[in-house]
């Protein structure tokens, strides 16, 4: 990605980082720009252990005079998903455990292993109450949140493009 490329609708997709040497996945979680470099804050979907160390989210940069750095490794990958930020009137840990309480109904020890196995979606806990979840299928999913978890509130990141169909991000 170029350092130009940097804005706002890039927040929430998802996208593939270079971390260590390595090419990771994760979500667009922050940018910043100032008069020498773009900033870009991948949430990995995966902790990564580096040294004694373990990294959730890393944070890709370029100079803007000659693109220098690790951004131009990273690349948008689904542009065909649905993003929601999700906010919670409880933490996510104490959701967690009514996931454990009631096992046998859910097959499922949290929340982010249920999202994580419907179909084609992927959670990421940004903070203790909130999240970003990407998938194929909002709005079953959607449905499922507010009729089984303590939603305070959902917002529209990104909106489902279709390949024949020339749509604009909101």
């Amino acid at each position: 990605m170029k350092p130009t490329e940097v804005n706002n609708s890039i927040i929430g997709k998802r996208c593939k980082c270079i971390f260590t040497g390595m090419m990771v996945t994760g979500v667009i979680e922050e940018i910043t720009k100032d008069q020498h470099a773009a900033h870009v804050k991948v949430r990995f979907d995966e902790p990564h252990v580096w040294g004694n160390e373990q990294f959730e989210y890393n944070w890709s940069f370029a100079r803007l005079s000659d693109g220098f750095g690790s951004l131009r490794y990273l690349e948008i990958i689904d542009d065909k998903y649905q993003t929601i930020r999700v906010t919670f009137s409880k933490t996510i840990r104490e959701i967690d455990r009514d996931f454990v309480r009631d096992y046998t109904k859910w097959q499922r020890v949290n929340l982010k292993e249920w999202v994580d196995n419907y179909k084609s979606s992927r959670f990421t806990q940004i903070n203790e109450v909130c999240a970003i979840i990407t998938t194929g299928d909002m709005s079953y999913l959607k449905k499922w949140l507010v009729e089984n978890t303590p939603v305070k509130s959902i917002e529209e990141l990104i909106k489902k493009i279709r390949n024949n169909e020339n749509q604009r991000f909101n």
